[in-house]
């Protein structure tokens, strides 16, 4: 079977280097010419890291990734704890290690282990126009002129997907009352008490800093209640000033942390939701990732999905011939628990609305998610 591929983000990468294991001929298209560091952290609990392991990149990432001793949750105001946790050891308990990594980090070593398995799988600079799916195929147009043709076509074109878009005429994007920005800190810009893991929370603002790469650099997301819209972009840049004044009454360290930010870059983008798609393929045309079910940033679990998805539509291709079928058996599969988790995360921004307090961290059972096996859990309901 030849398998198109629509992006190449963490979703559609993962999907490559799976269904190339599994024997597939995959090509993947990605629209921008060059890759590139984006400069942002990721945090994948064990349920995405045994996805990794499983297609061959664990253990080369363990070299890069940062595992938290403990993280504290702070008053926004004074810097005092309301709560710390302490990670379990979830290699023992899951199998799999919990992770955060610079996102570049692990798509360069995705890119790296693409080119080794399957040289010139991935084609850059390749805008799609659009997708003519037929009965036994599907036809790509590009935006140059150039028309490809594949058995099936995975659309892993993230939350602003053109192809959901075209193909599935959903409901247009929702503002979800949040604005955030991003940032990378030095470490070595920083004294040593300030290399932890925190929240930092209150009033309709928190934000969440922890180590990345090695610990060499400090990942920041700071978020903010906004009523109005926002652009939705992922790389805007945002005016220092702007961003400093948001946070201005957050306690010292924090302040500190904030205005350092490498190369005085931060980027703001506004947070949206979209309403839930009932279906996710179309003839021989399937979604996955954010294309098929964005999901809020607030317990952590966008490319943890994206990653079962690979895996589980991997493992439905490889028991069904049909792709109808195979597209049906993976829509039953992932179906409920990618539901759960997006509306758990559309409800996890208000925790941080009011006074901060123990009860406001209250109902987190994150360990809940962590125990699934996209590699050998069942497939179906």
């Amino acid at each position: 079977m030849n398998i198109a591929i629509i992006g190449g983000g963490i979703g559609g990468l993962a999907s490559a280097l799976a269904l190339i294991q599994e024997g597939f001929k995959v090509t993947v298209y990605e629209r921008s010419p060059q890759l590139v560091d984006l400069g942002a952290g990721i945090t994948l609990a064990p349920n995405a890291t045994r996805v990794l392991y499983h297609i061959g990149l664990g253990t080369q990432l363990e070299q890069t990734s940062v595992t938290p001793a403990k993280t504290e949750f702070l008053h926004y105001k004074n810097g005092e704890v309301i709560m710390q946790v302490t990670p379990k050891n979830y290699r023992e308990l899951f199998g799999s290690p919990y992770m955060r990594l610079h996102r570049w980090d692990l798509q360069h070593a995705m890119l790296l282990r693409l080119a080794e398995i399957a040289p010139n799988t991935l084609q850059l600079n390749a805008d799609i126009k659009g997708l003519e799916s037929l009965s036994n195929h599907v036809d790509i147009h590009f935006t140059d002129g150039r028309v490809a043709r594949a058995d099936i076509v995975i659309a892993a074109d993230g939350i602003r997907s053109s192809i959901r878009e075209t193909l599935f005429n959903p409901a247009p994007p929702v503002f979800a009352g949040f604005v955030a920005w991003r940032g990378l800190v030095n470490t070595s810009d920083l004294p040593p008490h300030l290399h932890e893991s925190v929240v930092a929370f209150g009033q309709g603002r928190h934000i969440n800093r922890y180590l990345v790469r090695r610990g060499e650099l400090l990942n920041f997301i700071a978020v903010a209640h906004r009523d109005h819209w926002e652009a939705e972009g992922w790389n805007i840049p945002a005016p220092m000033g702007e961003f400093l004044n948001e946070f201005s009454s957050f306690d010292a360290d924090t302040r500190e942390i904030i205005s350092r930010p490498a190369l005085g870059q931060v980027f703001k983008w506004g947070l949206f939701g979209r309403p839930w798609l009932e279906q996710w393929h179309s003839g021989r045309v399937v979604l996955l990732g954010d294309a098929a079910h964005p999901m809020l940033p607030f317990i952590g679990q966008g490319a943890a999905n994206a990653l079962e998805d690979a895996m589980i539509l991997t493992r439905c291709l490889v028991a069904e011939s049909d792709p109808q079928q195979a597209f049906t058996l993976y829509q039953d599969t992932r179906a409920s628990r990618v539901r759960s988790a997006t509306e758990q995360s559309a409800k996890r921004g208000d925790r941080y609305l009011g006074e901060p307090n123990k009860d406001s961290l209250k109902g987190d059972d994150a360990e809940s998610r962590y125990g699934y096996n996209a590699v050998t859990d069942p497939l179906g309901r």
